[in-house]
């Protein structure tokens, strides 16, 4: 039992040096990498407090779209306005305004985006270490496998690179781990230990992991109605374990994160704005055989059709007539279109759904990207390639993984398995609430899927599938740990009976 136990000391030792390890190799060692802006932080900027520094805003030779990062800002004064924008637009500015904060009591007037790519370390690999220690694994085999699979794949370079910049993309996975490890932490504490003690601090880890992944990014909106189910499912599990005043509180915040999409919307108009016409111009009439005749299929005029195939950051003289936020575009268009029109649009034609999915399977499982890594201190050319611990994401980039039947096929394959396992143990709450935490991460995977489609055309499809990959990355880790314990479990069951048979004597022979 103590060889036992120290194995499993060793092991999660082993782990944390290990992941730490990594993370400082991909992210901090020189030359550090980054992410060039792709044109998504101006935004970020102005609801977190930062701004360019005067060398970056004012140097003509600097270009910081597209080729160089750029990782230092300088901190603006915090005034109503700022605050209110900050509360309502991205939670990325909560982390952002508290390091801020830190910075200025420390006398500094600097924002570096390293010290965000530390604190969404502590977050990411803090919901990992939970996720794992509670999943109760007890086998040390079955563990340090787990664990090996694990850093191979949450840890690749191409998901920690992004945390050294203001992209949305790191604190959507962050959060959605720090979400599924507040989960996990509480199915093990209150299913698998019975305790009911400190609960209602439990539900609200929940909540906060739930505010952090709604707010990370406009996209994950589309998650809100299943972790509103979830929620309800855990106040009706817990309700006469609550007291009055807690049930109350439970109440406030379930209807603030209803409330929540109000203000992100509009928060984020001007990039709803942008989508939409991408979704429409850039989307359904890209390639489309009749143009106009979609465009009244969408109760839109079909004089639209002059700029198909168009999307919203070309420069004015690429349009034809309808440019983007113009005040033609805004009567002809904007004032006319909602998301409601674009799934109709799709739901009655579901060829166009279906060729659309296919395109969107054929630039899926990417993580990589073009934008420049360096700084051009560094490189007077910019570097776009990176490849510090990227094993798994060269594995998963490969063209023949682009494919819709696999990314159907493997949900499907997992959903049989899954309910299978679930009848099997019944009266097991704790597996029970295990398998029903997969469905539920499964499910807003699933939702992403379509979403780049639908609401944003063809525009930066692979960078907007970046929440599906990590959902579809989670689901191949646990089916394959799944596998493996299986398997595990059965070489541990033939050797018993083995070992049983070999120990029972034979009976004589009588003659």
């Amino acid at each position: 039992m103590q060889s036992k136990e120290g194995t499993m000391r060793c092991l999660w030792l082993g782990f944390g040096l290990a992941a730490l390890a990594i993370a400082a190799w991909v992210l901090f060692q020189p030359p550090q990498p980054g992410l060039a802006d792709q044109g998504d932080f101006d935004r970020i900027m102005f609801v977190s407090g930062i701004e360019l520094t005067p060398e970056n805003l004012n140097d003509p030779g600097f270009v910081r779209f597209l080729d160089y990062p750029v990782t230092e800002y300088r901190i603006s004064e915090l005034n109503p306005l700022r605050l209110l924008a900050m509360l309502a637009g991205t939670s990325m500015a909560y982390l952002i305004t508290f390091i801020s904060l830190i910075c200025q009591l420390l006398g500094q007037d600097n924002f570096k985006t390293v010290y965000l790519a530390i604190l969404y370390l502590l977050m990411y690999l803090s919901a990992l270490y939970i996720s794992l220690r509670y999943l109760n694994i007890k086998d040390p085999l079955k563990l340090a496998l787990f664990m090996l699979i694990a850093l191979l794949v949450f840890l690749d370079g191409n998901y920690l690179v992004w945390f050294n910049s203001l992209y949305g993309e790191p604190m959507m996975i962050a959060s959605l781990a720090l979400y599924i490890a507040a989960w996990i932490y509480y199915i093990y504490q209150h299913r698998v230990l019975k305790s009911e003690a400190g609960l209602f601090k439990k539900i609200l880890l929940i909540f906060a992991a739930a505010f952090l992944l709604a707010g990370s990014k406009l996209q994950v909106l589309s998650a809100l109605p299943i972790i509103l189910l979830m929620l309800a499912g855990l106040f009706k599990e817990n309700r006469r374990l609550l007291k009055k005043d807690e049930v109350w509180l439970f109440g406030l915040l379930y209807v603030l994160l209803i409330l929540y999409p109000v203000g992100f919307n509009l928060a984020n108009r001007g990039i709803y704005k942008e989508t939409q016409y991408n979704a429409v111009f850039y989307g359904i009439l890209k390639g489309s055989p009749n143009p106009a005749g979609d465009l009244l299929d969408l109760g839109l005029n079909p004089d639209l059709a002059v700029d198909a195939g168009k999307h919203a950051f070309l420069p004015r003289e690429e349009y034809v007539k309808y440019i983007p936020h113009s005040q033609l575009t805004e009567e002809q268009f904007y004032s006319r279109m909602n998301n409601s029109k674009l799934i109709k649009f799709y739901l009655t034609h579901p060829d166009r759904f279906f060729k659309g999915m296919e395109y969107t399977a054929g630039r899926a499982f990417t993580t990589s990207t073009f934008l420049g890594k360096y700084s051009r201190q560094y490189s007077e050319q910019p570097v776009r390639e990176f490849d510090r611990f990227t094993l798994w994401s060269s594995l998963r980039e490969h063209p023949a993984l682009k494919n819709l039947w696999l990314v159907v096929s493997l949900y499907f394959l997992i959903m049989i398995v899954s309910m299978s396992e679930y009848v099997k143990h019944r009266g097991q709450e704790a597996a029970r609430g295990g398998i029903r935490l997969l469905w539920a991460v499964m499910g807003i995977g699933l939702l992403q899927f379509p979403m780049p489609l639908i609401g944003n055309g063809q525009a930066d499809t692979a960078k907007q599938l970046f929440l599906f990959n990590f959902v579809f990355d989670l689901m191949l880790v646990v089916s394959v740990c799944w596998c493996l314990h299986r398997f595990i479990d059965f070489c541990q069951q033939k050797r018993r009976l083995k070992a049983i048979a070999s120990s029972t004597p034979s009976p004589q022979r009588v003659n």
